[in-house]
């Protein structure tokens, strides 16, 4: 996918990062990732330019979100193996009617329910900012689809939150480990929003799980899933332009 960045020609291609279960054996799904690139020097965008931009540029979102989508769905792992796929879907698109409505008729309608169940949808806790986004919520999840609450515990975080939407998933932020498990305080918060998250019948994810420390102490703590570089680090999937699937290979 090819967009105009800035007055330059600049293009988009996805990557995965796996999510592993807590017995470290199992690769329950893939997050898709994008990275973007100035087409004439193929230099990359720092990420938080390059989402502020989609931000203020959400037709541009619309369109990668879809065709992440239906990259997604095209491309099944190697083996036939039931490996979830976890896309996000930006502020905007969950927040603005019109283009809910647009990402409803061109991307979701159309998936058989086998692949709704395949597919999980990341909402940021920060994009939940009122009930029509509650009620879109609502609207995905009777359609059969798995929601995510990502980023949770970013910032000023509201633990209200979780009572105003019902998650299948909650993905917890990475910088509520950067001190843990070393900061005694820290550790005992972490412990408490996971027994928090737990008690709303919830999968929970470990987000930035960089060390063997982490990963024993998020164990510990009772999350469902690990995510972070400790595990998997994000690889080239789809080139968005030449539509060339990088198919990986599922590590035990």
């Amino acid at each position: 996918m090819r967009f105009n960045y800035h007055g330059q020609e600049a293009r988009l291609s996805w990557f995965t990062q796996e999510l592993v279960t807590t017995s470290l054996d199992t690769v329950y799904g893939r997050e898709l990732l994008c990275r973007g690139y100035i087409t004439e020097t193929g230099a990359q965008i720092p990420m938080e330019a390059l989402i502020s931009y989609l931000y203020l540029h959400s037709e541009i979102l619309l369109t990668m979100t879809c065709q992440q989508i239906r990259d997604s769905c095209d491309h099944q792992p190697l083996g036939g193996k039931s490996i979830s796929s976890w896309s996000n879907i930006g502020g905007p698109l969950i927040a603005e009617q019109h283009l809910f409505r647009q990402l409803w008729r061109d991307s979701l309608r159309s998936l058989s329910p086998l692949q709704k169940q395949a597919l999980v949808l990341e909402i940021c806790e920060s994009d939940i900012g009122d009930e029509q986004v509650i009620e879109r919520v609502a609207f995905l999840k009777k359609k059969g689809f798995m929601i995510a609450m990502d980023d949770f515990g970013a910032g000023h975080s509201n633990l209200l939150r979780l009572n105003q939407a019902e998650f299948d998933i909650i993905k917890l932020d990475l910088n509520l480990l950067s001190q843990v498990p070393s900061d005694l305080w820290a550790a005992s918060f972490y412990r408490e929003i996971v027994n928090l998250c737990a008690s709303k019948g919830c999968l929970i994810v470990a987000e930035g799980v960089e060390t063997p420390a982490q990963s024993d102490f998020v164990r510990w703590a009772g999350v469902d899933l690990i995510q972070g570089y400790l595990y998997s680090t994000p690889e080239l999937w789809v080139d968005s332009v030449t539509k060339t699937a990088y198919q990986q290979p599922i590590r035990a």
